[in-house]
């Protein structure tokens, strides 16, 4: 630091009159910022480094995914196994059957769309395969219940799986049950 330029440090006769009232003393220069949690130091260089201009931490952003309980419900009803029918690869990605984009980001939609029947368990290949279809592609993921519009509700939407040769129902207890057979009419 050169002579003359920023912050001076705190004596002692200063740091023992802060100490005996109690006031936490968290540098040598005996200021305590909010910006870097205590460090006088560290803010008044990066503010020197930026021309004078306080510097604003990024925020984090938030985790929008389900909860490792959710989480343990689709590796549980998936076996660790991609759920695309006739897939035998490890899952490895939890994809959501709505994409977030379209309606899933927000409030009761985010809660409800990290609930285990909105979700499926897949391998990275059949992830990236039905997370950006186009085309012949879009037509058959939709087709099969692996992509859904944002008024489909996925626990009324069925779905192709491994599960069984048909399409299944999953519930948000991570279970999955057959459609059920409509009965022929009495003649």
């Amino acid at each position: 630091m050169q002579r003359g330029k920023g912050p001076k440090p705190i004596s002692a006769k200063r740091r023992a009159a802060l100490e005996a009232t109690g006031q936490p003393v968290t540098s040598t220069f005996g200021i305590r910022s909010p910006l870097t949690g205590g460090s006088s130091l560290r803010r008044s260089a990066a503010i020197r480094r930026t021309g004078g201009r306080a510097l604003r931490t990024p925020a984090r952003p938030k985790y929008t995914g389900p909860t490792p309980e959710v989480r343990a419900l689709v590796v549980a009803r998936c076996g660790g196994r991609c759920e695309w029918p006739g897939c035998r690869r490890a899952a490895v990605d939890i994809h959501h059957r709505l994409n977030r984009k379209n309606g899933g980001r927000h409030g009761t939609a985010r809660e409800r769309i990290n609930q285990a029947g909105w979700l499926l368990g897949a391998c990275r290949h059949h992830h990236e395969r039905v997370t950006n279809p186009v085309g012949e592609v879009r037509n058959e993921v939709e087709a099969v219940g692996w992509l859904l519009r944002e008024n489909q509700d996925a626990l009324a939407t069925p779905v192709l799986t491994r599960h069984r040769p048909e399409l299944v129902l999953l519930d948000n207890a991570g279970g999955w049950r057959s459609l059920p057979v409509p009965c022929a009419e009495a003649a």
